[in-house]
């Protein structure tokens, strides 16, 4: 009797810890690749003791593929952490009330912009990107390069410009931003002028930065991170920091934030303080997508440009988590 009871014990414990959040391990879902990643929580892993056990989102369902899934959960949480790769979805979920204050708040927060956290402690942001225009060389002279996201819409570069269809990720972020900024009518004028121009909408910026290395088109605007992919596969591209006399170059940061009633709060927060370190930076600093740190002093490669060595648009993220559903909503209508 004696020994069927430990054999029943033993089980117990071996379902628990191969379900989700046992205190082993905090389940992560992340809008970011995996292979980034993995390249900050295999540290955390090693480090810790704590298992990742990781959930990430399509290229094509960026951010909103994940959100949903988190809605759904919301009375049932698997999930312990989000790590979105933009803002303005990671505050939709907090409107929602599928994420919590983490208190007291992480270790260095103070650190971080203000501009890129939560002024109530739900999230905090760090290894953003820019929104970069990527420019064919081979294509456009230097003499001629674009400068703004408006030469998107410039009628000479008809047919040989593109942007991400705008229903998911950073571009849904950027042209909710452009909403919340610009008066209607220039937003109008944009929108309108994308469709007249004929630009090419890619379902993911990794595919617009492609079709501008191999020339298939002369000009797009993506992610810093993704023009560094293709930078580094040798194809004939440079990037441009866009509107440095007027509007600036949008910063969108990852964000991190613990779920509402997941599994595992304490290996939770010692994700998310991993994520915020200064460690965490300077780790996805030097991978080939080149993140841009927002802790003052991290290390990183010198072509990794940061906030205040180029002008940045002012924008609040928790204005524009406020409009993104909204946003989605019209974009996927106007560009289906």
């Amino acid at each position: 009797m004696k020994k069927l009871a430990l054999i029943t014990l033993a089980l117990c414990l071996a379902v628990s810890c191969s379900k989700p959040g046992g205190s082993g391990e905090v389940v992560l879902y992340t809008s970011l690749n995996e292979p980034t990643a993995r390249a900050v929580l295999d540290v955390f892993e090693r480090e810790s003791g704590l298992r990742v056990r990781l959930t990430a989102d399509t290229e094509r369902d960026k951010t909103v593929g994940l959100v949903r899934t988190l809605l759904e959960e919301q009375t049932h949480p698997r999930a312990d952490v989000f790590w979105n790769s933009e803002a303005a979805n990671t505050v939709r979920l907090q409107r929602a009330g599928v994420l919590e204050k983490l208190d007291p708040p992480p270790a260095g927060w103070e650190a971080i912009p203000t501009q890129f956290r939560d002024p109530d402690g739900v999230w905090f942001g760090f290894a953003a990107r820019a929104r970069v225009l990527i420019v064919n060389t081979d294509l456009v002279p230097a003499s001629d390069r674009p400068r703004s996201i408006w030469d998107l819409v410039d009628p000479r570069w008809k047919g040989q410009a593109g942007i991400v269809r705008p229903v998911t990720g950073t571009t849904l972020t950027h042209l909710t931003a452009l909403h919340e900024t610009l008066p209607p009518a220039e937003y109008e004028r944009f929108l309108a002028g994308i469709r007249a121009n004929e630009c090419h909408l890619p379902p993911g910026n990794g595919r617009l930065a492609k079709l501008v290395g191999e020339g298939q088109i002369h000009f797009g605007l993506t992610d810093s991170s993704d023009y560094r992919l293709v930078k580094a596969e040798g194809l004939p591209v440079d990037a441009i920091y866009p509107d440095q006399d007027g509007l600036g170059t949008l910063v969108i940061p990852n964000t991190v934030a613990r779920v509402r009633g997941g599994p595992n709060p304490e290996g939770a927060r010692k994700l998310i303080e991993f994520l915020l370190s200064e460690r965490a930076e300077e780790i996805l600093a030097f991978h080939q997508r080149g993140h841009i740190p927002l802790k003052p002093g991290v290390k990183r490669p010198p072509e990794v440009a940061v906030p205040g060595e180029f002008r940045t648009m002012k924008v609040d993220f928790l204005r524009i988590g406020a409009e993104v559903e909204a946003r989605m909503r019209e974009l996927d209508a106007r560009f289906p």
